[in-house]
């Protein structure tokens, strides 16, 4: 690329205050790696393009001299923004750090980016197309329902696909969505759904009850097991019965069924884009819902909006999320972006004194699980109990602030929400590791980069009491991999859920394998968790259902195997002209109904 070869030559022979610097055809052969000739001809396009000027030396005696027209780091920000405008944001950052050390080029790409971001009005093709466009300081992991772990992929998910039945947040009910209708057996083990006409998957074929019998038989399946094959546990057999009916037959009563069949893992995938073809489909898939996939890479995912949607076309023509590299979070600050702010990492925007802001609390806390499948020190309940008194809630709440709220002693915020700290107790936790007869053994604490600060808070507590505590580090792939594994080097993991089904997403920590709690269950509190859990869907009585759903939270809380901590704040703000603007229970913006009030 010929602005490289530019900073290249500006940084290695420009001189402070010398106009007409000396350097040779042989020097620029070692350092752009190329031939005599192909430096000529470089030279002839640095000159044809007005950043040079060359006077090659003629004759024994005389010396070669350049010119420097251009000042680099305007050219070096005018390539970033194209490298960003291009989808090469990490090209950008690259030639950034690269060549913009020593001056303000990188703060001013991005301060140029916080305005690239926001609800905008473009042209493509000759068309207005309006655009919404954020960052995320992480990228994808995965796009199969099959597979999703993350918060993040659940919400394109449901931009992308569609599920048999919705649950309504507002209304707290279950509603119509593949499927207009649906009965079951008096005993609860027999279920019929009858679907739609006329719901078209992206790639223009109408979905049909073999797409749904194949959605669900493929999480059914025992061998390759997928993420979310919890879910059809007590699956006993999927049916065709006819284009539109699909009946589902169940070896135990569940009376959670119809809120299974709203989490987005029970998606409907077009068959035969699907069986086998996974991998393909997985780097580019199809769905049903309200937004298409349109490109995704390592960059940036770009969503376009589906015309022929069966519940009505979104007003927005493009959704374009840009994956940021987690060190670029604290360098990202917002000037002047006008329609649209996201803050889900917890960084502070500025707010005009008319914007609105709208802000929630997670549902679900951050907690410390720990790992019962290794050695250490957590192995002694004594010593969970001790963390447990150590660790004061409020001054972490206090001392590291941005969006951390309240402290946490259960999993959801409207059963214990509150300032006060009431389990912080350090006479009882120094006590606790005397008995135990602690004598310094490591504790090391797993936690991705958006969690460092709080684990390195908790570190520090530690050794205040004398706990040999050390953070580990791991990318958000590396280390759910090594969680499903088994493989995880360290005694506890630092993490956050979200509740976005309710009793079904509680039960997910609980029964789904790879969980972040699952997995640091030893067999036997596993066996009792499972035991908890299937009276608990046996039973048609809501009452009943929640009162083992806190038995099941009891149980952690009484075995220390898990150390709730916080509970943490979600917030967007953005002009008023953008309307249809709401959090779901995600705590991301649902695309579809935001459109901009431009009169």
């Amino acid at each position: 690329m010929l602005e490289i070869q530019y900073f290249e030559l500006h940084r290695t022979f420009h001189i402070p205050g010398e106009a007409w610097p000396e350097v040779s055809v042989a020097n620029l052969t070692g350092l752009w790696l190329c031939t005599e000739r192909n430096v000529k001809i470089v030279l002839k396009k640095l000159e044809s393009a007005g950043w040079i000027e060359w006077s090659p030396g003629r004759g024994r005696g005389h010396v070669s001299r350049i010119r420097f027209l251009m000042e680099p780091q305007e050219l070096l920000l005018e390539l970033s923004k194209r490298a960003m405008q291009e989808g090469r944001l990490n090209d950008a950052l690259e030639w950034l750090d690269r060549f913009g050390q020593g001056t303000d080029t990188k703060e001013r790409f991005m301060a140029w980016l916080s305005d690239y971001f926001g609800y905008k009005k473009e042209t493509a093709d000759s068309k207005p197309v309006e655009t919404l466009r954020f960052p995320v300081f992480r990228s994808i992991l995965t796009l199969d329902p099959g597979r999703m772990i993350y918060a993040f992929e659940v919400h394109l998910m449901k931009q992308l696909y569609n599920t048999l039945v919705i649950f309504n947040e507002q209304r707290q009910t279950v509603e119509p969505k593949v499927a207009h209708y649906w009965e079951c057996s008096p005993d609860h083990l027999t279920w019929k759904f009858y679907l739609r006409r006329g719901i078209m998957f992206h790639h223009g074929r109408e979905l049909t009850a073999h797409d749904v019998a194949f959605s669900l038989r493929r999480l059914m399946r025992e061998t390759d097991p997928l993420t979310q094959r919890w879910l059809v546990q007590g699956f006993d057999e999927v049916r065709v019965l006819d284009e539109r009916v699909v009946e589902i037959r169940l070896r135990s009563p569940n009376h959670l069924l119809l809120r299974y069949l709203c989490f987005p893992a029970t998606s409907i995938l077009p068959e035969e884009l699907v069986d086998g073809r996974e991998e393909a489909f997985a780097l580019a898939p199809v769905g049903s819902g309200p937004f298409r996939l349109e490109l995704w890479n390592e960059n940036r995912c770009v969503l376009t909006a589906n015309p022929s949607y069966f519940e009505g076309r979104a007003h927005l023509d493009r959704v374009e999320v840009v994956f940021l590299p987690p060190e670029e979070l604290h360098s990202f600050q917002v000037t002047d972006s006008e329609k649209m702010l996201c803050n889900h990492d917890g960084v502070t925007y500025p707010v005009r004194h008319h914007w609105e802001r709208i802000e929630l609390l997670n549902n679900g806390c951050s907690m410390l699980s720990y790992n019962m499948q290794q050695g250490g020190p957590q192995q002694d309940v004594r010593f969970r109990k001790a963390l447990h008194h150590l660790v004061d809630r409020k001054s972490m709440v206090e001392q590291l602030g941005e969006n951390r709220r309240f402290p946490a002693t259960g999993m959801q915020p409207h059963n214990y929400l509150g300032q006060e700290d009431h389990a912080f107790d350090p006479s009882v936790a120094r006590k606790l590791l005397d008995e135990m007869g602690y004598t310094g053994e490591p504790f090391r604490i797993a936690a991705i980069w958006k969690h460092l600060a709080d684990a390195h808070w908790l570190r520090d507590r530690c050794r205040e009491f004398g706990i040999e505590a050390e953070v580990v580090c791991y990318e958000i792939d590396e280390l759910a991999r090594r969680v499903r594994d088994r493989t995880l080097n360290a005694e506890a993991l630092l993490h956050q859920f979200v509740i976005d089904e309710g009793e079904v997403s509680l039960l997910e920590l609980y029964l789904r394998e790879d969980s972040y709690i699952r997995l640091v269950m030893d067999e036997e509190l596993s066996a009792r968790v499972d035991k908890i859990a299937s009276d608990l869907l046996a039973s048609p009585s809501p009452e009943y259902r929640k009162h083992r759903m806190q038995e099941l939270e009891a149980l952690l809380n009484h075995e220390h195997v898990a150390l709730f901590l916080l509970f943490k704040g979600l917030q967007t703000v953005h002009d008023p002209s953008l309307r249809g603007v709401t959090i779901n229970s995600l705590g991301w913006i649902d695309f579809k109904n935001v459109w901009l009030q431009s009169v």
